[in-house]
């Protein structure tokens, strides 16, 4: 099976997790702040589960699974140890859902890879279930060499394209200080700091030629 990495927006869709143990509560951590409603339907929980349910993050459906729980889901994750339940759940999907089947991988559309997030950068890892050990160790390679220092890297990254737009410089002269802000140098938040009050003079000039 071969599958291609994706973005995908969640807010305001509904999303079931069916299961309430190890695995449904690591891939419900992933999804908490993805803006989607998460329903998670299982008669028993996680402790971590009850909580997120308590403090209104998810609604727990405390019962057994039953077909029209998948009624109107954008995405499912399978995730109990019961076969059948499994099952019973893979076949209530609707033809368009995404499903996540953890327990068997190829029996769904979609899979989550280990997944490195600092403010607005993403990165994610997949083996393709060849070697889920494997991605785990690369992920914490890359937690080590993207630091939090990137997040505000990002954010400094965005601001100065934004302000960049609103100049009156010539494209290519944009484009060589959007290639120069990709040096080592502009990690550090002095030369961000000052590079954006650069930035923002140049709009200020822009506005009194108007």
């Amino acid at each position: 099976m071969t599958v291609i990495p994706i973005m995908i927006e969640l807010e305001g869709k509904r999303v079931v997790i069916v299961g309430g143990g190890r695995i449904a509560k690591r891939k419900l951590s992933g999804l908490l702040d993805s803006g989607a409603e998460l329903t998670v339907i299982s008669p028993v929980a996680a402790p971590e589960i009850a909580e997120w349910a308590e403090e209104g993050k998810i609604n727990w459906k405390q019962k057994n699974f039953e077909p029209t729980d998948a009624e109107d889901a954008f995405m499912m994750v399978i995730a109990t140890d019961d076969p059948a339940v499994n099952a019973e759940a893979r076949k209530a999907a609707h033809p368009h859902c995404l499903v996540n089947a953890s327990a068997e991988a190829k029996a769904g559309n979609i899979h989550f890879p280990a997944h490195v997030k600092r403010g607005k950068l993403s990165i994610a890892v997949s083996t393709n279930g060849a070697s889920p050990m494997l991605a785990k160790k690369i992920k914490q390679e890359l937690q080590a060499q993207f630091d939090e220092s990137y997040e505000r890297y990002l954010e400094f990254l965005f601001e100065a394209r934004q302000l960049l737009k609103k100049t009156q410089i010539p494209q290519n002269t944009k484009e060589e200080y959007l290639r120069g802000f990709l040096d080592e140098p502009f990690l550090q938040t002095a030369l961000q700091q000052e590079t954006l009050r650069e930035l923002r003079r140049l709009v200020d000039r822009k506005k009194d030629l108007e």
